[in-house]
């Protein structure tokens, strides 16, 4: 639904107090003793108020609850500096401030806006349904013409005279034209798009095109974007090991060939281990695995059970054997970024079982 445009859609009683207040009043300064008694402000809110129209200008009106309602209203209002009034036993003077005037004129500004581009939207709305007859049939659209009021209207939030006096204005501008036959009339919906209509709607879709061409735009860099904020907050909390992700990490942005992230990865666990166990340049791969983790005294245990420990240096082994291998001698291009980014994260965790193990041993 449309949001109302008018006095009606303030969200506070005392919003259209003050709304009709400076109605009554106008946009003038008035002096200390002008203004209007509550009674002439109740006559606007009568029918929200639940009262008869004529209660604000008999004797009851001053006992009633709708007088305090109002009363409540003012004096909140005259606490922001939005109205004054000089209260007495009788009526009560009430005039708006200044900075209630400008609030009221603050909303009317906003309704106009909101009311111009509710015009534009009703009357291209309008131009739309009739021109889908035009292409429907257009031998006869000039005959059978029609928008359905009903639905246009519960799809806008709107009402039939405002439907009505934009179809007129369409009407006016020769953007539309009426049936030849007299009963079906523009207010039911009979009508047929002109061709000074056709282009008014081509000239709309033509210049919305490029707008909403950049506003996908900046919808998918804002995407992208966010995208990249997750990686980069991810990526360190995926890899731990500072020197296996800078190594990795411009490889896994690249747009290809993550056979590379692979390689780079394993020679960082290669590398690793022979470090960590002192091992000779020349023990690689395969045999420096089973080495440093060998069951039978390998330095690196990582279990107390044989049977663990040997499974671990399986692990380290296979890794060497099938990834270190087959990135290192040859060129592999099935590995995605989602395959390199799993390795890598597998890597890590292998290099942390690394310093989980020499530190491990350290303490005992």
């Amino acid at each position: 639904m449309t949001e109302a445009i008018g006095p009606s859609g303030l969200p506070q009683f005392e919003d259209r107090v003050l709304y009709h207040l400076v109605d009554i009043t106008g946009d003038r300064p008035m002096g200390k003793w002008e203004g209007i008694t509550e009674a002439e402000l109740a006559v606007p809110l009568a029918e929200e108020l639940g009262i008869a129209p004529d209660l604000p200008g008999s004797e009851h009106f001053r006992s009633s609850d709708a007088r305090g309602v109002i009363l409540a209203a003012v004096e909140g209002l005259e606490d922001e500096g939005l109205v004054a009034c000089q209260k007495m036993m009788g009526p009560w003077t009430i005039r708006p401030t200044r900075d209630g005037r400008r609030r009221v004129q603050d909303w009317r500004d906003k309704w106009r806006e909101r009311a111009t581009s509710r015009d534009q939207e009703v009357q291209r709305r309008i131009l739309e349904d009739l021109d889908r007859d035009r292409r429907d049939d257009p031998n006869n659209h000039r005959f059978n013409g029609h928008v359905d009021v009903g639905q246009l209207c519960a799809d806008m939030g709107i009402n039939r005279d405002v439907y009505l006096a934009n179809a007129l204005r369409l009407l006016d501008q020769r953007r539309i034209g009426l049936l030849v036959l007299e009963q079906f009339t523009l207010a039911e919906g009979f009508a047929h798009i002109t061709e000074s209509g056709i282009q008014a709607l081509e000239r709309l879709v033509a210049t919305e095109r490029p707008l909403r061409d950049a506003q996908e735009a900046w919808v998918e860099v804002a995407r992208l974007r966010r995208r990249l904020q997750i990686a980069e907050r991810t990526l360190p909390g995926l890899i731990a090991d500072e020197e296996l992700r800078s190594r990795c990490e411009d490889l896994l942005a690249a747009e290809g060939h993550y056979d590379r992230v692979v390689r780079e990865a394993c020679i960082v666990l290669e590398d690793r281990v022979r470090t960590t166990i002192g091992a000779a340049r020349s023990v690689t791969a395969v045999p420096l695995m089973e080495q440093a983790f060998s069951p039978n005294g390998g330095p690196l245990q990582l279990s107390d059970f044989d049977k663990e420990q040997q499974g671990a240096m399986q692990i380290y082994r296979g890794t060497m054997a099938y990834f270190r291998n087959s990135t290192g001698h040859n060129l592999v291009e099935t590995y995605t970024q989602d395959d390199a980014l799993r390795l890598v994260a597998w890597v890590d965790l292998l290099i942390e079982m690394v310093n989980k193990a020499v530190s491990e041993g350290a303490s005992s």
